[in-house]
């Protein structure tokens, strides 16, 4: 691809990822009042989902762009996120889980293209839209399980899957000036400080996380990662550098 066609359709990628995720996540927080309403929202996520679809179609019907597109962060942002709406009609919430953690997982990048950075699929502007759909997962697996022992509990995401979770969540917190530790960014004033409703929600989604986590560990068990303290392949980043980003006190 020319340097001028690379750019168009990075940007058209990134585009189209950026509308369908905010699609799920508003569908995944907000209860309707009316059925009008739910219909037209219904209408534009299908529509966002089918942009989306066409993109990735017309780009894989050519055989030359398939090897070129492996190592493409924004073709394989847009492929997740049709992936996880996909899934998401289907009822089928292990694999939205998994695409969302695949998204925010920070792995290292290939040499060639990338210079081998650490990086996430998800623009770190896009990590509060995938919590929300993940908050919302959880919370709802959460009601589900009420009243059910403990023992016979079941989540979703895998034990690693709510560290990275927890992990992106600490970088949004810092970032919105919620965390003590958190230095104020540039230009801002102590009246730019986040809203209680805000620091609610978040903390609202900070308990839903660490519920996931109790349920995943009886579920799933700890991860392999954990119990090894090795890096995974494909140049993600190891358990313990995750739990090291998770716990410090200012990202």
């Amino acid at each position: 691809l020319g340097f001028a066609c690379r750019r168009r359709f990075d940007s058209l990628c990134e585009g189209s990822a950026k509308d369908l995720i905010a699609m799920l996540s508003v569908a995944a927080i907000t209860n309707f009042s009316k059925t009008s309403e739910k219909e037209k929202h219904e209408k534009e996520l299908s529509s966002a989902l089918q942009a989306a679809e066409d993109i990735l179609e017309g780009v894989l019907q050519d055989e030359a762009m398939v090897p070129v597109l492996k190592g493409h962060l924004e073709a394989n942002l847009l492929q997740y996120t049709v992936d996880i709406a996909l899934a998401d009609a289907k009822g089928d919430t292990v694999r939205v889980a998994a695409d969302i953690v695949h998204c925010l997982e920070e792995r290292c990048l290939s040499e060639g293209d990338h210079g081998g950075v650490v990086s996430t699929l998800a623009d770190p502007k896009l990590y509060p839209e995938f919590l929300c759909i993940a908050f919302a997962l959880l919370v709802k697996e959460d009601s589900s399980q009420y009243g059910r022992p403990m023992e016979f509990a079941s989540c979703a995401f895998t034990v690693h899957g709510i560290h990275i979770l927890m992990a992106r969540l600490t970088q949004v917190l810092s970032w919105e000036g919620i965390l003590c530790s958190s230095p104020r960014p540039l230009g801002a004033s102590p009246s730019n400080r986040p809203s209680l409703s805000k620091k609610e929600y978040f903390s609202a989604m900070r308990l839903a996380f660490s519920k996931g986590l109790m349920r995943a560990f009886v579920s799933h068990g700890p991860s392999t990662a954990v119990k090894k303290g090795i890096k995974k392949r494909d140049g993600e980043v190891s358990m313990d550098e995750e739990l090291e980003l998770l716990l410090s006190p200012c990202i």
